[in-house]
């Protein structure tokens, strides 16, 4: 890792995989999640610390409460948070239901701005949360065949992913030729699939927003 680029990607390894180790052999586990060396991973995170973006608490490595600043100023389009996050909360209003919108991140699926619903449901409901690729949204956002496809792109995940859980996504085309994806979740009582026609519609109103 001597170059400059390597060190970047050994970073952003680092702080992608520590949400998922604890105090327990730490630093094995980053070993293993990341593929880097042992004093490579303690090298980048004595730098990640002088940088602010990590902190040694309570007997292990945590990310930064100064990185949610950062989060929050991700903006893959001009205005795309502010208009997601109204039409999101109305959606949930109208639903019940928790609500995403989620975007392509790298290698994987992230949730640019999340609302819990009214139901407790097994997940994280909170922008920044990963999606996985076998989530309703993210078979939206590929293009990959896939039987949960339904008509006008969108997709549903009847608790094939987790148990207790369904959701129904639908693409947002938004200028430039990006693609996002909206979705709803909820549990089996009321299965997201149902309110289809309110999701589809508040993908209208958002591409709308943003283009306009």
């Amino acid at each position: 890792m001597g170059d400059g680029r390597s060190v970047i990607d050994g970073a952003f390894r680092v702080l992608h995989a520590l949400p998922g180790t604890g105090p327990d052999r730490q630093i094995a586990r980053l070993t293993a999640l990341t593929g880097l060396p042992r004093p490579t991973v303690h090298r980048l995170l004595s730098q990640l610390a002088e940088a602010g973006s990590v902190e040694w608490r309570d007997g292990c490595w945590t990310l930064a409460a100064g990185l949610l600043d950062l989060g929050q100023r991700v903006e893959p389009l001009p205005g795309l948070r502010r208009s997601a996050a109204m039409v999101i909360q109305a959606l949930r209003e109208e639903t019940g239901a928790a609500v995403s919108l989620v975007v392509p991140g790298g290698e994987a699926f992230v949730a640019l701005e999340m609302v819990p619903g009214r139901e407790e449901l097994p997940i994280v409901a909170q922008p920044g949360a990963p999606m996985p690729a076998s989530t309703a949204a993210g078979v939206v956002l590929s293009d990959l065949p896939e039987p949960r496809r339904r008509r006008f792109g969108a997709a549903v995940d009847d608790q094939h992913l987790i148990e207790g859980l369904t959701c129904y996504a639908v693409p947002v085309n938004l200028p430039g030729g990006h693609l996002a994806a909206l979705q709803i979740a909820t549990s089996p009582a009321r299965p997201a699939e149902r309110a289809a026609g309110l999701v589809h519609r508040a993908a209208l109103e958002l591409a709308r927003q943003v283009t306009a």
